[in-house]
């Protein structure tokens, strides 16, 4: 009996023992993440005295990646008045869905929206598909090129038309090539540099739009986003430009 009482310490600290080693050597379970991601961007300015503009833009980017599926949606808007009438409004929705095939190749589905007040087209309508192939595969670089045909569909905004208006004055239905290039640089861990560049071919018009933004971080969710957007044309009337720049300064929120 006193065998006994001595023994059944001694299996329940070596059981002890063992379960505390079997704990310390099992692989811990990786986080688990949310294959949503957001971005939400804010800018507004105002001035007043001998002139009173004010001005609003917003961005909203969502992200969805699970499996081989990634979905992109971008929305923007933007609204500017000067002494009390509107100047510009401007709504823009973007969709892309990719099926990646590989770690570099996928094929992609993109469509994109324009509504603009005073632009010289009330609606412009592209959707297009294609390949999509990442060039740069680095820990702190990427760099995505895409191409492939689409359809584009445009309604002139015949009440705005002015001689100084970037328009053919008639509805325009065509096939179309479309080309993109996205390249992401974070040189450190709170800033970011993202340069996108998109062309659009057709028979009524060529377009080139260059984005350029960069990000510097505040805190985890906060940012401050320094944007520039350049849009040229292959026609205009006779006495324009062929360029058209907006720059921003935003508030950038991410989760």
């Amino acid at each position: 009996m006193a065998n006994k009482c001595i023994l059944l310490p001694v299996l329940t600290s070596g059981l002890l023992m063992m379960a505390e080693a079997s704990a310390d050597e099992a692989p811990e379970l990786p986080p688990i993440t949310s294959p949503w991601s957001s971005e939400l961007e804010l800018g507004y300015q105002s001035l007043s005295g001998n002139s009173n503009t004010k001005s609003l833009n917003t961005r909203l980017g969502l992200t969805y990646v699970k499996d081989q599926f990634r979905q992109q949606v971008e929305a923007k808007y933007l609204l500017a008045e000067e002494d009390g009438e509107e100047e510009k409004r401007k709504g823009q929705l973007e969709l892309q869905s990719d099926f990646i095939i590989n770690e570099r190749a996928y094929v992609l589905g993109n469509t994109s929206y324009i509504d603009d007040k005073y632009g010289p087209y009330f609606r412009d309508f592209t959707l297009a598909t294609g390949i999509g192939y990442r060039v740069i595969r680095l820990e702190n670089m990427m760099m995505e090129i895409e191409a492939g045909p689409g359809y584009r569909h445009q309604e002139p905004n015949i009440d705005e038309i002015d001689d100084d208006d970037i328009i053919v004055p008639e509805t325009v239905d065509e096939l179309i090539l479309r080309g993109s290039t996205r390249w992401i640089w974070k040189p450190s861990k709170d800033v970011e540099l993202n340069i996108r560049l998109t062309g659009i071919a057709g028979n009524s018009n060529s377009t080139l739009e260059t984005q350029v933004s960069l990000t510097s971080a505040i805190s985890e969710h906060i940012a401050i986003k320094l944007s520039n957007t350049q849009k040229f044309n292959s026609w205009v009337p006779d006495g324009l430009q062929k360029r058209d720049g907006t720059m921003t300064i935003n508030l950038l929120f991410h989760y």
